[in-house]
């Protein structure tokens, strides 16, 4: 199992259009908000509410180019494996992380790509939206370092009513980008947790409204 992010061309672009129609045929409506806050180019992190594993399908509708998506590791099995590994998704293990699924991230970022992350950690059903760590938080944190790049977090609600099946309506709204920056405290440990409670408070309220 690769720990980088690798997108084949043939692939993707052969299962683009049929991707695209079976959502549209398959939930009632796809309902997207915000798209103009969506970075035309440069990185930037999509960082969404996980409800199912539709989630990572509906999410690809924002982008013609491909999206990166950090994947818990246990879904790297079969020919589902098989097929998000070479549709720009990379393993993590959730549970402990490695330094090669992080700087992998990393490496995405500085290539100015744009990188999905669920920050609940796994799909959450029981509550409106599981506290998150600050892993994300981290990761732009060192992704920045070197001063050579900004990177936007776009917090997103994603939802469907009234679950995630057949015929749903689902909707996706992405709120306007959070900059960590804007959120410097003393050392990165204290930025890293007033960041992350600002990123779970804005999707919280948007899943709210």
């Amino acid at each position: 199992m690769s720990t980088t992010a690798t997108v084949k061309p043939w692939l993707y672009w052969s299962l683009f259009p049929i991707h695209r129609t079976f959502l549209r045929l398959y939930f009632s409506s796809i309902e997207i908000q915000g798209r103009e806050n969506l970075p035309q180019q440069g990185p930037c992190i999509l960082a969404s509410k996980h409800f199912s594993r539709w989630d990572p399908l509906v999410l690809s509708l924002l982008s013609q180019e491909p999206l990166r998506f950090m994947t818990n590791a246990n879904q790297f099995t079969g020919i589902q494996g098989w097929a998000i590994e070479r549709l720009g998704a990379f393993p993590v293990n959730l549970a402990r992380p490695s330094v090669s699924s992080l700087r992998c991230a990393i490496e995405l970022l500085q290539a100015k790509h744009k990188l999905v992350i669920f920050p609940e950690g796994g799909i959450v059903r029981d509550q409106p939206l599981r506290e998150f760590k600050t892993g994300l938080a981290r990761l732009v944190l060192q992704a920045e370092a070197s001063g050579e790049i900004r990177v936007p977090i776009l917090p997103i609600a994603l939802s469907y009513l009234p679950t995630a099946s057949a015929g749903a309506k689902a909707s996706i709204r992405i709120n306007p980008p959070l900059y960590i920056n804007d959120y410097r405290q003393e050392n990165d440990k204290q930025t890293a947790r007033i960041f992350t409670q600002t990123l779970y408070s804005k999707i919280l309220e948007s899943l709210s409204n």
